[in-house]
């Protein structure tokens, strides 16, 4: 009988899930799995929206991981190798490690304003909520200060949320979009560039294009751009720069991003990056983390001689955006050949429960 082998899955994401659940799915006995995260737990974060918007609270999109056979420790990685990683100070040898730990979002590289905070996730939501739902009159900013970042619609579908949620509150308030991207969404194409912006102009939205924040020119209630456009605000949600976890430094590759080879590989080694730090070409999105990160767990099993790898699943994924009048549509993204196919359903009142369907999905891959 051959050795048992032990892989580290480093994150509690949906590709960090799905690398473990793939693992012991296909490795059986043969591998032992350890997945490691800050407190052992999983956070959708595509629950900000509906906390920024006062739908619900950041508890209902969290909870401890439980995997049947998977070891889930409590844990911040250091570092990444092949042969193991630097747990709090200690190492932890693996024979391979899948590192999918997302982008960490850096707050810190925006001024402490008073009518702003930087966030991405729904704690942040929790304590700017106040800021963008509260004012009965005013201007309210939702500002994406740099790329790459996770979910690209998701700050177009908040600030369209928030004109609903002023309007229906019979509030004075104005609601303006801005995005560094030139056409929002165009790297996802097809119709969905042109769906985001026309539903934002059905909501009254003013979406500012090319708007590549100068935070050094800026001040507090004002963001001004390095081309020397303006908008002035009396509470900001700023989408901030995301940057590399430092658990991926001195990896090679572009800025935030880790440059990856056939499955993920690093190198060619036994060290696997997958989800939203790995340079792919994909959007950042749920849908396709989950994809490579099961294309890096059959490489790992057939790398360690415990099984031959399958063809990579199909890359696809899926994503929403809000409507006037709350309404929701769909924009799905698969990408076969040498291109994506696109497809948008909607907008629908009728596509909530498709929604809240995989909040009850992310957390039945996480045990919960």
């Amino acid at each position: 009988m051959s050795a048992v082998r032990h892989v580290i899955v480093v994150g509690s994401g949906p590709g960090g899930l799905a690398a473990a659940a793939r693992l012991r799915e296909r490795g059986g006995d043969r591998v032992a799995v350890t997945l490691v995260s800050p407190g052992a737990r999983a956070t959708f974060l595509a629950g900000t929206l509906d906390v920024a918007l006062g739908d619900d609270e950041p508890a209902a999109f969290t909870a401890l991981v439980r995997l049947a056979g998977i070891r889930c420790l409590d844990g911040v990685v250091r570092t990444v190798a092949p042969d193991g990683v630097d747990l709090d100070g200690e190492r932890l040898a693996a024979d391979a490690v899948i590192a999918a730990p997302g982008l960490a979002v850096d707050a810190g590289s925006v001024p402490g304003w008073s009518r702003a905070l930087a966030a991405w996730d729904p704690d942040g939501a929790r304590r700017l909520r106040e800021r963008i739902l509260s004012p009965r009159a005013g201007r309210v900013l939702v500002a994406v200060i740099g790329t790459p970042y996770r979910c690209p619609p998701a700050p177009l579908a908040l600030a369209v949320g928030l004109a609903d949620r002023h309007l229906e509150a019979r509030h004075m308030v104005r609601v303006s979009v801005a995005t560094p991207e030139a056409v929002p969404l165009a790297g996802v194409g097809g119709d969905a560039p042109a769906l985001v912006s026309d539903a934002c102009t059905a909501a009254g939205v003013t979406l500012e294009r090319g708007f590549v924040p100068d935070l050094d020119a800026s001040v507090n209630g004002v963001l001004r751009a390095v081309d020397g456009r303006e908008i002035p605000y009396d509470g900001a949600f700023f989408v901030p720069a995301h940057r590399r976890p430092a658990c991926l430094q001195g990896l090679p590759g572009p800025g935030p991003l880790v440059a990856v080879g056939e499955r993920g590989s690093v190198d060619g080694s036994l060290l696997y990056v997958a989800g939203d730090a790995a340079a792919t070409g994909l959007p950042r999105a749920a849908g396709f983390a989950r994809a490579a990160a099961i294309a890096a767990a059959d490489g790992a099993l057939e790398a360690l001689g415990i099984d031959a790898a399958p063809p990579p699943p199909v890359v696809e994924a899926s994503c929403f955006m809000f409507h006037h009048g709350r309404a929701l549509s769909r924009i799905g993204v698969r990408y076969e050949g040498h291109g994506p196919a696109v497809t948008i359903d909607g907008p629908s009142l009728d596509l909530w429960p498709a929604r809240t369907g995989e909040l009850r999905r992310f957390r039945a891959t996480a045990g919960l």
